[in-house]
């Protein structure tokens, strides 16, 4: 299944001047996004980025062996939000920043880690879409889990909407 990712210049810019702030003792920040699920022409579907969450410098624990490791008040925030409020409707999305150019993907630690909030999300947002969304300097990359599913499909691109509009598509690799 075909799918896309999507977010405005404005909410892109607002996500990479947090992720790149440094933070007194991890090597890396976090963030969560909140994201409306849409149809492509092609029964793909869409997924549009609308709001960003920076996690507290207060909620991140010390924890040297990976780049940034958040308390369970943070989870716990997350699946609320996905609850109630705002994002009542909406999925949300683990986001972060790897400090280089080009594709990314996810290193050992994330994809040992962080597929593991995703049933949490799902369990609170039954009819939304969940994922992760990582972040190089010049590009990025998407794992959406769609409503029910149990498996995440690698979303072809992530496209900026502004000027300039930048698309980050995924090779694919065979």
């Amino acid at each position: 299944m075909r799918i896309e990712v999507k977010l405005t210049g404005a909410l892109y810019d607002r996500i990479m001047r947090d992720l790149m702030r440094p933070h007194p003792f991890a090597a890396e920040r976090v963030g969560f996004v909140f994201a409306r699920l849409g149809s492509l022409a092609d029964q793909g579907k869409l997924i549009l980025l609308n709001h960003y969450h920076s996690i507290p410098d207060q909620q991140y624990i010390d924890d040297p062996a990976v780049g940034a490791r958040t308390g369970s008040e943070t989870m716990t925030w997350a699946m609320q939000a996905v609850y109630h409020g705002r994002a009542a409707r909406e999925g949300i999305f683990h986001i972060h920043l790897h400090g280089h150019n080009g594709e990314t993907g996810m290193s050992n630690v994330d994809s040992d880690e962080i597929p593991k909030l995703i049933p949490g999300f799902q369990s609170v947002g039954r009819e939304a879409a969940h994922g992760i969304i990582i972040l190089s300097r010049d590009h990025g990359s998407a794992w959406v889990w769609l409503p029910g599913s149990k498996e995440a499909v690698h979303a072809v691109c992530v496209s900026v909407i502004g000027v300039p509009v930048f698309v980050f598509e995924r090779r694919i690799s065979k």
